[in-house]
């Protein structure tokens, strides 16, 4: 990988990578993006209007829903690719299995479900759950993974990734965030050799993982990583 000085282009993951999860951005991090000078780039499973809140609106084009909605830096609609009924049945039978053998406390039941339009976000804890806990829950993964392993999701039209600190993200077949990250830089002329993704996810399973081979990719632990990786190239 190349100095991070010599990139254009700089994506970034949202949660747990840009900020905490469902958390705004940090005052820090905001200064050493525009000290950075380069296009910012935000790919998320949360929803466009999540995003933005979460990074104070700064100057960026926003891939929601792990890219299958998408703005550019003025906020103008690029695409945007609803799930389809029967894509969704798809997703609920199998978010019904995984609810069926979960054995811990849940505050709000109804506040595990999320059907974005284009994508549905399925939380083992609760979108809403408090980030210190969130954190604890599943740290690496692996009960997410265990739970894939006992419950493989065989779709033909939907897929699934693990999302965020709890979630499941499920969304079309093939539009994950590497297909969406490569429709982007397509769609924008933009050289992909001059482009550069950070994630937290990028391990098997992760809903990063799909960007490796399109783009570079920096691995990062959690959004104070970032920073530091950040302000190591930008200070």
């Amino acid at each position: 990988m190349k100095n991070l000085r010599e990139y254009k282009h700089l994506f970034f993951d949202l949660d747990d990578t840009l900020t905490l999860s469902k958390s705004p951005i940090e005052q820090h991090m905001k200064d050493v993006l525009a000290r950075s000078g380069k296009d910012i780039i935000v790919v998320s499973g949360a929803d466009i209007e999540r995003i933005a809140v979460q990074s104070d609106n700064i100057p960026s084009y926003k891939l929601g829903q792990n890219g299958n909605d998408a703005t550019d830096i003025a906020g103008r609609r690029l695409w945007q690719d609803y799930l389809s009924q029967h894509q969704k049945n798809d997703i609920l039978s199998h978010v019904s299995k995984i609810g069926s053998c979960m054995d811990w406390s849940v505050k709000d039941t109804n506040d595990l479900l999320e059907d974005r339009g284009c994508q549905i976000s399925f939380s083992l804890t609760g979108h809403n759950e408090s980030v210190s806990y969130k954190k604890i829950f599943d740290p690496h993964s692996q009960v997410r993974l265990s739970l894939l392993k006992r419950f493989p999701f065989d779709s033909d039209i939907v897929e699934v990734k693990i999302g965020g600190t709890t979630c499941f993200d499920y969304f079309k077949k093939g539009a994950h965030k590497g297909s969406n990250v490569a429709r982007l830089i397509a769609h924008l002329g933009w050289n992909k050799e001059e482009c550069v993704y950070f994630g937290d996810k990028l391990h098997e399973g992760g809903n990063d993982e799909s960007v490796i081979g399109i783009i570079d990719t920096v691995p990062v632990l959690n959004h104070d990583d970032t920073y530091t990786t950040l302000k190591e190239a930008f200070n």
